[in-house]
Order: structure tokens, then C-alpha cells, then sequence
């Protein structure tokens, strides 16, 4: 299992970036007028808000084969790579051991993950069962269909190379 505590802390912003003033009292009205009609250029928030779109998105496609996006990302980062350890899939898909461990737990409990403890007690395998061979299965036109009605929309290959560099970008970088 990954060691998240030998790990690099990220980069984070000084208090002030260089050559910046606290700003004086009463200007901050200024400030928040200078700044408030340029939210749309926050990477930020354009990535957050194209996350949720996308998702909910492929949420409403794949709700006949009875899975979410998100989980069935998380099967198909497990099916790739099955028997998988759980912190690698963490890394794989880039998610935190929280929200890997929480997703995991809803997919076993709907039966579609297998969960074996290795003779290291902490070390756990993961493969999908029958039941989350089905289910991804199902999900699979649905996914293709949304792939297609995506694709008019927004470039996929746009997309597979914003994440390919996002995947070369060290998270402590930023």
C-alpha cells in the first residue's frame, strides 16, 4: 500500500505572491469589482463545472445498466488490472485512498467487487465478481453511446490529450 505520508507534500502558494500588497482597507470592494467579472477564466472552475457536466452527463447514459460514471470507472481501473492492490488503484486513476476505499466499499456491497485481505492484513486485492462482470458488460453500449453523443459535443481527443498531460504533471508542481 502507498506510504501518502513519505509522499512529497504539493507545492503550495506563499501567503503573497512577490511584488503583492495586502490590499488596505476599503479597497476591497475595488478589488472584488476588478475581479468578479473574470471568474470564467478560473482553470479552476471551468474544470470543475466541465466535470460535473460530463458526468452527470454519462450518470444519465448509464442509468439502464444500473451504474454510475464514477463507479464504473473504478470497474474498469480494477478490470484492467486485476488481482489489483487497492492503493494502486488509487494511483492509477489518481484518487485519494478515501474516496477509493468509500467507492470500493458501495461496489462490494452491491456485489460487484471481490475484496480478499492479503496475509499482510492491510495489503487488500481487488477483481470484479460475476455479478461486476455483468454489470460492466451492460454499462458498455451505454458508455459507447455516450462516447458518440459526447463527441459532437466536446472532442474526445481534445480531452485524452488534456489528460495525458495532466498524467505527466507531477501534483506537487502546481
Amino acid at each position: 500500500m502507498t506510504d501518502r505520508k513519505t509522499r512529497a507534500p504539493r507545492a503550495r502558494p506563499n501567503s503573497r505572491p512577490a511584488g503583492v500588497r495586502a490590499s488596505a482597507p476599503g479597497s476591497d470592494d475595488a478589488i472584488v469589482a476588478k475581479f468578479a467579472p473574470r471568474g470564467r477564466e478560473c482553470a479552476f472552475a471551468n474544470t470543475r463545472l466541465l466535470g460535473r457536466v460530463i458526468t452527470g452527463f454519462y450518470d444519465d447514459a448509464l442509468e439502464p445498466a444500473g451504474v454510475r460514471a464514477s463507479q464504473l470507472a473504478l470497474l474498469w481501473a480494477i478490470a484492467a488490472c486485476e488481482p489489483v492492490e487497492m492503493g494502486r488503484i488509487g494511483e492509477v486513476t489518481a484518487t485519494d485512498q478515501t474516496t477509493v476505499s468509500r467507492t470500493v466499499d458501495k461496489l462490494r456491497r452491491a456485489g460487484l467487487v471481490g475484496v480478499e485481505t492479503a496475509d499482510d492484513r492491510r495489503v487488500r486485492w481487488l477483481r470484479l465478481t460475476s455479478r461486476g462482470r455483468r454489470t460492466f458488460a451492460r454499462a458498455m453500449p451505454y458508455w459507447e453511446a455516450a462516447q458518440r453523443d459526447l463527441d459532437r459535443w466536446l472532442s474526445l481527443a481534445t480531452l485524452q490529450a488534456l489528460a495525458k498531460q495532466a498524467r505527466r504533471l507531477p501534483r506537487d508542481a502546481v
